[in-house]
């Protein structure tokens, strides 16, 4: 199986997607396929020995759209006619018509132009013109008609061409000579001017939409400064490995993942962390690809590849977050994708009744009006507009959710389980205490165990690393070096095998006393050498961060590898329950009874013994900085690195969804009420067409605009 993606052009309402889906879906050579409509980004995974990436284009051709790798605006020149000149001229001939249709009378204008045929025949022209600025609804509308897949541009062209053609009918009777009561060019242009202004509006919101989140995420630098044999030579940042020594200016963004060796800086990381204020580095800090250098040059090595960067991660995510649907979606992709269908059905009885009970002319007016007022367009836009003004806010909480399921799913979090080490700590633990056994030595023990732990990334080896480099010791050579999760390393130097972790990672009893602490056994499978004791410290507002779930409602556990007393400790300042020696296993364990008990389950973590419970939980929120497994497998990244990052996702789903049920309330009610009355039912009050065409444009914006509520609500949720 292949997975593509490209773009689609052409789209307007959910049914032109849930269209492309359905239409793709009945493929046999395709195994899945999504549609995004506001991104206009699609995916498909087919089977490249039975079609071609062609033959899947040459399908949505048929449906009346385009489909493209890049997009639209990437493969085209800028044209004469864009969308607002098109609005403007559709504008001057929907006035043009209006003038000559309704104020003729009234108005000087030439004689000719008072005879009724050619007054008709100038109305014509003027709304041939009008047609061609909105002749993509034709376009779109006819075709789609044809494969059986009506969408919103299928109503608009019916409806018009219905109200055209029957004005033409009217001009070759005043030909003949027949006394008319007027023509229908006017409905004609005023629907195609209010429809396009409709969406003119509605795609300015969702590009400033589009755009934001864009500029929340955007990749500023293409090139860096590397240093060379002391000289700084400016190079492609695609071309940056591991290791390379570069120079970051005062105004420069950070190029790729590294650590700062030489100099300090304020560091601004608001586009990752959401935080406005910059953070001070200094030599052996972590600096992040896209962050801003405010004041001062610094040396930094870098620790990743452009690929390979958090931000390439971050960027990965929001692209997949974009492609990807909530479940409170399908519900309108369902109703979309036989919604149409059914509105030309109602229309079509519609006039059937009225040509017996009032006439042709108000037939076609109940007709044009059923259809133009029935667009699904509001209903469509419902879900996707508020996802993406949420995905923005999330940002710039600094939250990055992997798909729309997982930004649904948090607001029924019931239970939060919270990791210790790197969660609610600073995940920097400080050697407090050296312990030896056996006849060796303090120093001897540190090189033999930071030699081993060099090997990990886990923040416990970074601790015992650092101290023994800051002792002056040397790090020895170590072979086969492997991670056992919830236990610890094990590896060969100097021709005998080494264990360093928990003790249960031994075949021994501890006979080197108790410790209050992370302890760190060292030695052989059945002989204790040592023990590092390590401490770590509560982020700040850690604190206030329980007390906030507690009083929200949540219920929080504390789960962590240590040792009973150190977990007992924090948890009794914290004021959590607390599961403490809890290996990979009793957390999934822990967190599966949960489950089973009804209950809906955040685990937020950060390392690999993490990942499991990470993957299992109903949300998993993984720390920014934690093991490339558990990034992996969470819904959620925080580059903040604090527990408040769990109420923060649990906060912006609940205001999400509830924008989306407000959309998808008005969408519904409005088509419950609209359809009715475009069908006559409150006669002789009759809803005029061009009336029809701007409460369907109006309602569209309602939902658009009721999105943008959502703008702002980081603050809220912060306050």
């Amino acid at each position: 199986m292949t997975k593509a993606q490209f773009y689609i052009e052409g789209m307007t309402c959910s049914a032109c997607s849930s269209g492309i889906e359905r239409s793709l879906g009945r493929k046999a050579y395709v195994k899945e396929v999504g549609v995004d409509l506001l991104s206009k980004k699609a995916f498909v995974v087919y089977d490249e020995s039975q079609a071609s990436l062609e033959d899947i284009f040459k399908q949505i051709s048929k449906l009346g759209y385009t489909a493209q790798k890049k997009p639209l605006k990437d493969l085209l020149e800028p044209t004469f006619l864009t969308p607002n000149l098109k609005l403007l001229f559709a504008l001057l001939g929907t006035l043009g018509v209006l003038t000559l249709s309704m104020f003729a009378p009234l108005l000087p204008l030439p004689a000719f132009l008072k005879a009724p045929f050619n007054n008709g025949l100038a109305q014509l022209i003027l709304t041939l013109v009008v047609m061609h600025m909105g002749r993509n609804f034709y376009i779109h509308g006819f075709k789609a008609l044809w494969a059986r897949q009506p969408n919103m541009d299928s109503l608009v062209a019916l409806g018009t061409s219905a109200a055209f053609c029957y004005s033409l009918v009217l001009l070759f009777r005043v030909l003949s000579h027949t006394s008319i009561e007027g023509y229908y060019f006017e409905s004609v242009c005023v629907i195609l001017l209010f429809v396009m202004g409709g969406k003119r509006v509605e795609q300015s919101s969702k590009d400033k939409a589009v755009q934001a989140m864009q500029e929340l995420m955007q990749e500023h630098n293409t090139k860096a400064l590397k240093v060379q044999e002391g000289q700084d030579r400016e190079v492609e940042i695609e071309s940056l490995q591991k290791g390379d020594i570069l120079r970051v200016l005062p105004g420069a963004y950070v190029p790729v993942d590294g650590v700062l060796i030489e100099g300090a800086s304020e560091i601004d990381e608001s586009m990752l962390s959401g935080e406005s204020v910059p953070v001070l580095k200094k030599e052996g800090s972590q600096v992040f690809a896209g962050t801003l250098n405010t004041n001062t040059p610094f040396l930094m090595q870098a620790t990743h590849n452009k690929a390979q960067s958090t931000l390439a991660q971050i960027l990965d995510l929001i692209a997949k977050a974009q492609g990807s649907k909530a479940p409170i979606a399908r519900l309108a992709d369902q109703v979309a994708g036989v919604f149409v269908p059914i509105v030309i059905a109602i229309a079509s009885l519609a006039f059937i009744v009225w040509v017996f009970k009032g006439g042709f002319k108000e037939a076609l007016e109940v007709f044009i009006a059923v259809l133009v007022i029935s667009c699904p367009c509001a209903l469509g836009l419902a879900t996707p507009m508020a996802l993406l003004v949420a995905q923005k806010e999330a940002g710039l909480l600094g939250l990055f959710f992997k798909d729309a399921k997982s930004l649904e799913k948090a607001k029924d979090v019931s239970h939060v389980l919270l990791d210790k080490t790197g969660t609610i700590t600073l995940g920097k633990p400080v050697v407090k205490e050296v312990r030896t056994a056996g006849g060796v030595k303090t120093l001897e023990l540190l090189s033999l165990c930071a030699s081993l732990e060099a090997q990990s990334e886990h923040v416990i080896a970074k601790g015992i690393v650092e101290y023994a480099k800051s002792q002056g010791v040397h790090l020895l050579e170590a072979r086969g070096v492997k991670a056992t999760p919830g236990l610890g390393l094990s590896g060969e130097i100097g021709g005998h095998v080494y264990l360093a972790g928990s003790l249960d990672f031994f075949n021994t009893p501890n006979t080197l006393g108790e410790f209050e602490g992370i302890g760190v056994f060292f030695g052989t499978q059945d002989k204790i050498l040592g023990l590092i004791v390590l401490e770590d410290q509560l982020k700040e507002r850690a604190k206030e961060a329980i007390e906030a779930m507690h009083s929200f409602g949540l219920k929080t556990l504390l789960l962590s590898g240590d040792r009973e007393a150190s977990v007992a400790k924090m948890a009794s300042a914290l004021n959590l329950d607390y599961k403490a020696e809890a290996k990979p296993a009793d957390k999934l364990s822990t967190l599966e009874d949960l489950q089973k008990s009804g209950a809906v389950v955040m685990m937020v973590g950060d390392g690999l013994n993490d990942a499991p419970a990470l993957a299992k939980s109903d949300v998993g929120v993984v720390m920014g900085l934690g093991s490339g497994a558990s990034l992996e497998v969470a819904d959620v990244l925080s580059l903040k690195n604090h527990p408040s990052a769990a109420l923060h996702a649990i906060k912006l789903s609940q205001y999400t969804i509830r924008n989306i049920k407000q959309n998808l309330f008005w969408a519904f009610c409005y088509n419950a009420l609209a359809i009715p009355l475009a069908c006559g039912v409150a006669y002789p009050f009759m809803l005029n067409p061009m009336l029809a065409s701007l409460a369907m444009s109006l309602s569209s914006l309602s939902v658009v605009f009721n999105a943008q509520r959502l703008r702002g609500v980081h603050k809220k949720i912060k306050g």
